[in-house]
């Protein structure tokens, strides 16, 4: 008679806190090691396959950017935005540029004349009217009403000392088809005088006669701008790009300088690695396939 099998020894269960960690320890150590033997020897598609997953994540954020603001680039001339002005501080930062103040300007009769970035500045305060190329400025009229005449090339604005228009003349409405300066009869300021090749006075802009040569003007010439003046300034004289501009440098990476242009360059370089990874992943699947079949 056959005498029955003694039985199997079960493993005693861990007892304590301390024996369930050593337990679960151990038995996360064993599995550890049979995934690592098991675990198949990489090749050169696995790897590809590794590299391939890594670019992409990589790659996936830059190339939307690249999408997206190489749309709204070529979209810039319908939606205006070659000519929309940025001024904000942190933008022109990244391209080093700051608020300049003129330093020079126009001081007759106790009034001040600059021009700043975006405005024409008058006794610290913008015109309305817009003067960019100011030759000088002259005080005319009388006691009762001044009047501010101030020089371009082609033009001469009157203005009252507040700053309101009063009058402006270009073309046949002044004596001379250009101006080259304006100044003073010297000894008597009330009399303007603006000259080509010939020179022409008048006290109220409405009628000129010619200055005999060699009479006595004191013409207007630039002075360094006082501090108050060059604070009043300020707020109107903040440098600017277009958004366009800004598109294109974020697009090509050189808005954020030299480290910028080669990271979209890598980018590209990226961008051929998933390529050839992708041909190179499809065309070694289709061969497994095809070994399969056989």
């Amino acid at each position: 008679m056959t005498s029955p099998k003694p039985p199997t020894p079960q493993p005693s269960k861990p007892r304590g806190v301390v024996g369930r960690l050593r337990h679960f320890s151990e038995q996360a150590l064993s599995s550890r090691r049979q995934h690592t033997q098991a675990r198949a020897k990489p090749n050169l598609s696995m790897t590809l396959r590794t590299w391939h997953k890594r670019i992409g994540l990589f790659a996936f954020v830059f190339m939307g950017w690249l999408g997206f603001s190489g749309f709204l680039i070529n979209q810039s001339a319908d939606w205006g935005y070659d000519t929309k002005p940025i001024t904000a501080s942190w933008v022109m930062a990244l391209y080093g540029l700051h608020p300049e103040p003129p330093t020079k300007g126009y001081n007759v009769g106790g009034h001040w004349l600059a021009e700043a970035q975006d405005a024409t500045m008058l006794d610290g305060k913008p015109l309305k009217t817009r003067i960019s190329h100011q030759l000088g400025l002259a005080v005319a009229g009388t006691a009762d009403k001044p009047l501010l005449f101030i020089a371009e090339p082609e033009r001469v604005v009157v203005l009252s000392p507040n700053g309101d228009l009063v009058d402006e003349m270009s073309g046949y409405t002044l004596p001379a088809p250009q101006v080259r300066r304006i100044g003073t009869i010297a000894g008597n300021p009330s009399k303007v005088v603006i000259q080509d090749l010939d020179a022409y006075v008048t006290t109220d802009g409405l009628g000129w006669e010619k200055l005999p040569v060699n009479s006595p003007v004191e013409w207007a010439a630039p002075v360094d701008l006082p501090e108050p003046q060059r604070s009043a300034a300020m707020p109107f004289s903040l440098p600017s790009v277009t958004l366009e501009h800004v598109l294109v440098d974020a697009h090509s990476g050189r808005i954020f300088g030299i480290g910028g242009a080669w990271l979209i360059n890598f980018v590209g370089l990226a961008s051929m690695a998933l390529s050839i990874t992708g041909v190179w992943i499809i065309w070694r699947t289709n061969q497994q396939r095809k070994a399969a079949r056989r």
